[in-house]
């Protein structure tokens, strides 16, 4: 059964400016995720500078980028910022109120399998994304499997683990650092 492992990139140096690479506490914290991390099969990331320079170091190379894992949200969160989302609970309350939510959380899902098909049965993905792009998918596909996540949001290098057989996904666990 083929392993997807979907991460939020480590932080940046400069909140500002969306290029920005790692700061040095976020290349700590992806060098101390790199100490414990297993084979991974295939490593992507999304196009930004942040989420190559963290999956490179984690898994120590950088496979190819996938720009599936920095869709376009447009106004999916509403008149909320990112800032105010703070537990899984806040973007739960986002998906029960916006059908453009559900819908992006269920492209994102398609996307997700795309990339976990990519790989053989006994091997594992890394995917690294952003914040808000992996809470939505993640809480929909909880709901589905009835394994519901709790807590905070994603926070940096956090993200989820999603086991699919035969194409499906089959369990879903929280990664928290």
């Amino acid at each position: 059964m083929p392993l997807l492992e979907i991460r939020r990139h480590a932080e940046r140096a400069d909140l500002k400016n969306n290029e920005s690479s790692l700061s040095p506490e976020g290349r700590a914290m992806a060098e101390a995720l790199a100490k414990r991390a297993p084979k991974y099969a295939l490593v992507l990331s999304s196009p930004l500078p942040r989420a190559k320079e963290t999956a490179q170091i984690i898994a120590g190379r950088l496979d190819g980028i996938e720009a599936g894992l920095l869709p376009e949200m447009g106004g999916v969160i509403g008149d909320r910022i990112f800032g105010e989302m703070r537990s899984l609970d806040d973007w739960e309350a986002v998906l029960a109120e916006r059908e453009d939510a559900r819908a992006f959380a269920l492209e994102q899902l398609q996307t997700w399998a795309r990339i976990a098909a990519r790989v053989g049965d006994n091997d594992r993905v890394l995917a690294v994304s952003h914040g808000g792009i992996i809470e939505l998918p993640a809480l929909t596909l909880a709901g589905r499997l009835r394994a519901p996540l709790r807590g905070a949001a994603f926070g940096y290098g956090e993200g989820v683990v999603v086991t699919y057989a035969k194409g499906a996904p089959t369990k879903i666990e929280a990664l928290r650092i």
